[in-house]
């Protein structure tokens, strides 16, 4: 059983999005009001707050359950440090929000409302397999649109014991993602982006350090850029999750690196290579790739990741010489020769098999004199 938020556009009749717009101008002014008093009193407790406020909440109009949301979301850890909030979006609970077959019932300002979703395959899927809503937030876009963001319980297959394969993946800047069978995909439109929204942020942010070009539009240009990366960003991991996921069926096992505290070992680097080397999101990638393949019952195990492409997959030699350039590996012990992001790949999914897993056999005996190449495989995302 796992959490996922799941976003439905909604379709309101005029006379229902007047009511959601009401509503969530209203919730805004309750967390304002809510943020005041928080700041004067110095209380963020979320219980003492609620003491202080809830009744001038409920004299503003918010029922009962929407009061409580605003609290909550002031009181939140990082409630001191906001200064204001936008009348954009209401979070309502498991008593505020429910479903009614392809349609949302909210309590709103006008009653409750029956507003109808638009739905595709996707959303119809997981609906279908959701145990339970636990409540959403309601959204409005930049053009107008109203948005649901559904948080659902949904039952998770257990995997099948046995006889899955493992796949390795390894990941990097050139090549986003390399996996133990051959697929590679490649990395050149996320680096290239997000290098063309950086040269962008550094240019509008030249503007906005100097007051006589500070203006509204150039403000509204740098969250519009910051806005149209994160999008970018999100879809291009969304899609490489789903294609490592296409090959594979339930029981099988993807390995991946333990790239936790990365940031810190990257010190010694230079900036601009920091700087490159930031911009790839592992924790998101991996958020992503786990909740996907808990969906589909497919485990994820993670590995050590120390000289993964220096370990030779033929006769175990590890060794730094090994890892010739950023693509080429060469052992100096037996000469095997192969992409450096396969061999990290195979090693990964090596490591898997090794922890217990009972799937992943040992290395072939590869017999090579000097060169030995495999088909990669470099689908487009």
């Amino acid at each position: 059983m796992q959490t996922l938020t799941l976003r439905c556009t909604l379709k309101p009749t005029p006379e229902q999005a007047a009511a959601l717009e009401e509503t969530v101008r209203l919730f805004a002014e309750g967390c304002n009001h809510a943020l005041r008093v928080a700041k004067e009193r110095g209380e963020f407790r979320r219980f003492k707050l609620h003491r202080l406020v809830y009744n001038d909440l409920r004299s503003m109009g918010l029922s009962a359950n929407l009061a409580v949301q605003a609290i909550a979301r002031v009181g939140r850890k990082k409630g001191s440090r906001a200064k204001f909030y936008q009348p954009t979006s209401a979070t309502f609970d498991q008593r505020t929000l429910s479903l009614r077959g392809e349609s949302v019932s909210l309590t709103t300002t006008a009653g409750r409302l029956i507003v109808p979703m638009k739905l595709g395959n996707y959303q119809r899927g997981v609906l279908k397999r959701a145990r339970s809503v636990q409540g959403g937030v309601l959204t409005r876009g930049p053009k107008g649109k109203w948005y649901i963001n559904l948080i659902l319980r949904v039952e998770t297959p257990e995997p099948p014991s046995g006889g899955g394969k493992v796949v390795g993946v390894d990941l990097g800047q050139k090549v986003l993602a390399t996996l133990s069978s051959g697929v590679r995909f490649s990395g050149g439109p996320l680096r290239g982006k997000r290098l063309h929204y950086l040269r962008k942020r550094a240019e509008v942010r030249s503007k906005l350090d100097r007051p006589s070009e500070r203006t509204k539009g150039v403000k509204r240009l740098w969250e519009r850029l910051r806005g149209r990366e994160a999008r970018f960003v999100n879809h291009t991991l969304h899609a490489l999750t789903r294609r490592i996921l296409d090959g594979l069926e339930p029981g099988d096992t993807i390995a991946i690196e333990d790239l936790a505290h990365l940031r810190s070992r990257t010190t010694k680097r230079g900036r601009e290579a920091r700087h490159l080397h930031h911009l790839w999101p592992y924790a998101r990638f991996r958020s992503l790739l786990e909740y996907k393949a808990a969906l589909k019952g497919v485990r994820v195990v993670a590995v050590d990741p120390r000289h993964t492409s220096q370990e030779c997959p033929r006769c175990g030699h590890t060794e730094q010489g090994n890892r010739r350039s950023q693509a080429l590996f060469r052992c100096t012990a037996c000469g095997f020769q192969h992409n450096a992001d396969w061999v990290a790949a195979h090693n990964i999914a090596r490591r898997a098999g090794s922890m217990g897993m009972g799937r992943c056999k040992p290395a072939r005996i590869l017999r090579v004199s000097s060169l030995h190449r495999f088909p990669l495989e470099s689908p487009r995302l």
